[in-house]
């Protein structure tokens, strides 16, 4: 959770709802001298504008990444939906090759319709 605790009060700093999803994440990053890394994960949580990647490897804080999430089908006849985006890794957290290593990222996705479609998901019991 992203907070800052003061003395009385604790203020959220996420931007919108998180959404409990275990979902396939790829992503690249580029260093400063040019060299692409890619990297694969599972989603812990996601919500419009972000994401916190579960990972071995990941892009150190302050990075441009992209990425691809392959989220599951609404139904067993549908194909499952991709989101695609682009954003900035925002915090890391590495603890020696915990299971609990990843990174979040403040992230746009494409499409538009991110928002909906992550509503349908909590509504038909896919994500909590």
């Amino acid at each position: 959770m992203h907070t800052t605790n003061t003395s009385t009060q604790t203020i959220e700093l996420r931007k919108g709802n998180r959404y409990r999803l275990n979902a396939l994440v790829q992503f690249l990053w580029a260093s400063q001298h040019g060299t692409t890394y890619s990297g694969k994960g599972v989603t812990r949580d996601i919500n419009a504008s972000g994401v916190y990647v579960l990972a071995k490897v990941f892009p150190p804080v302050g990075s441009r990444v992209q990425m691809e999430i392959s989220l599951p089908k609404l139904t067993d006849a549908g194909h499952g939906m991709h989101l695609n985006g682009e954003g900035v890794v925002v915090r890391v957290d590495s603890h020696g090759g915990a299971r609990e290593d990843g990174f979040a990222a403040e992230v746009q996705f494409y499409p538009e319709t991110t928002e909906v479609f992550l509503s349908q998901l909590h509504c038909s019991g896919r994500v909590a």
